[in-house]
């Protein structure tokens, strides 16, 4: 299933203001090894574009002053599966860090960027998230896409990043923000699914966006998020997940179990039953093995269906000690509430030693993450070669593989890049395909483009 996230990468406001401008333009020069080339893809008058080397974007977001920009959004590529997603979602982090170092390098001020879903500013709080965009067969999700809510509802107990809201441990804080089921406009009406519908491909297909997700430091949350969301989605789409509970209200349920990290989670469903979590979850997974059963799956399907059960079994146990190191809200809840002293050190006070400290868990330009890792043994899914090659280069014969050759072969008399499309001498070219763009076909469409007729704008 094609995928992709949106990152929203936190920064702190420091003297007064937010350093997401000068973050990018730190980027924009920084010189990517082994050849020195920019991170950013160039066109027509060596002006920079929003689209990285890697197929994804890096931009600024949520301006209260015109062009000054509070959020630093960092995207993956057009993603073909899940563990392509997770590396390309990490990939995001370099690209975070790397701005934040070379910023650093020139000016001599160090700006943390924070991979958090709750952060305090002055006497209230805000929401940093991630968006994930599914792409779905319009016809036949259409009428089940209210199959997905319960699942939306319940999957932080695997899912949730943990963290801290008006000092009160969570397993999600993004879901204290969640006010609506669907909303066109995600900023303010906070979402569980976004309304905006752009495919950026054939309009038969339709993009689902789900905005309640919360970046997460741990390869293990992060693939399984992805995968479990993806198969559930395409169960929904074929028509294998049907007749599931309706949770009676979503977005007060959503609240519910994120406050509670001791566990004991039931549902409130229409017609005033209550069921568990996991009577709830037991639906999906019956949906996702009648998936397995008829599709093709690879050796990445049948790790995350064999911990997706053994996850639910564990914390149906109320066993949380044996996730402590896959699922980041576990991890935190060890590290950070149990024994904090072990881990930090810290002379504030006790609520705010322990935002601290999780603040310097999420921020992708501190090495808390990487010891944390290194002493609890935390699940790691990816090489540094994976790594490595998801910061540099685009999933390979991609739309996003496509792109990035093209915009550099093109750069002179390229006047603009969108995720379907290129425009070149003033003349749009659509790409519609997600996939199938081999070393042939993207010489036959520059071909194509070069015989173009030029337009003067």
């Amino acid at each position: 299933m094609w995928q992709g996230v949106e990152v929203e990468y936190c920064i702190p406001y420091i003297h007064g203001k937010a350093y997401v401008n000068e973050l990018l333009e730190a980027l924009r020069r920084y010189k990517m090894p082994p050849k020195g080339d920019p991170p950013f893809l160039i066109k027509r008058g060596c002006e920079s574009t929003q689209f990285l080397i890697n197929g994804g974007r890096a931009y600024g977001d949520m301006s209260a002053t015109p062009g000054v920009y509070d959020v630093l959004e960092i995207t993956t590529p057009e993603c073909p599966d899940p563990f392509t997603t997770l590396t390309y979602e990490k990939a995001t982090e370099i690209y975070a860090r790397i701005a934040s170092e070379e910023y650093e390098r020139e000016s001599g001020l160090r700006v943390h960027c924070y991979k958090i879903s709750a952060t305090r500013s002055e006497h209230e709080y805000t929401t940093r998230g991630l968006h994930e965009s599914y792409l779905v067969d319009r016809a036949g999700f259409s009428e089940g896409i209210k199959e997905l809510i319960p699942y939306l509802v319940v999957r932080q107990v695997f899912t949730g990043v943990g963290g801290y809201y008006f000092g009160k441990f969570m397993i999600s804080p993004r879901q204290m923000f969640v006010k609506s089921v669907f909303a066109d406009k995600v900023f303010g009406s906070w979402p569980l699914i976004g309304g905006v519908d752009e495919p950026h491909t054939d309009p038969k297909f339709r993009r689902v966006q789900i905005t309640n997700g919360e970046g997460a430091r741990s390869e293990w949350t992060t693939f399984m998020r992805q995968a479990i969301t993806s198969y559930i989605i395409r169960g929904i789409e074929r028509g294998l997940i049907k007749n599931v509970p309706k949770v009676k209200d979503p977005v007060e349920a959503t609240k519910l179990i994120a406050i509670s990290p001791e566990g004991d989670w039931e549902i409130q469903t229409e017609g005033d039953k209550e069921v568990t979590v996991f009577d709830l979850l037991s639906y999906y997974l019956e949906g996702i093995e009648k998936l397995f059963s008829i599709e093709e799956v690879n050796d990445w399907d049948k790790y995350a269906i064999q911990e997706f059960k053994y996850a639910l079994k564990k914390l149906e146990e109320g066993n949380f000690q044996s996730l402590k190191e896959r699922v980041e809200w576990i991890t935190k809840l060890e590290i950070i509430e149990k024994n904090f002293e072990k881990y930090f050190e810290s002379e504030d006070s006790v609520e705010e030693k322990k935002v601290v400290a999780n603040n310097q868990f999420t921020a992708v330009t501190d090495a808390t993450y990487e010891r944390i890792q290194e002493e609890l043994a935390l699940v790691a899914l990816i090489s540094d070669e994976d790594l490595s090659r998801a910061v540099l280069f685009p999933p390979k014969g991609s739309r996003g593989f496509a792109r990035v050759k093209i915009a550099k072969q093109l750069s002179q008399w390229l006047d603009d890049i969108g995720w379907a499309n290129i425009v070149v001498n003033g003349m749009v070219h659509p790409m519609l395909d997600l996939n199938g763009w081999d070393e042939e076909r993207i010489a036959d469409f520059i071909e194509m483009i070069k015989g173009a007729p030029k337009i003067t704008k």
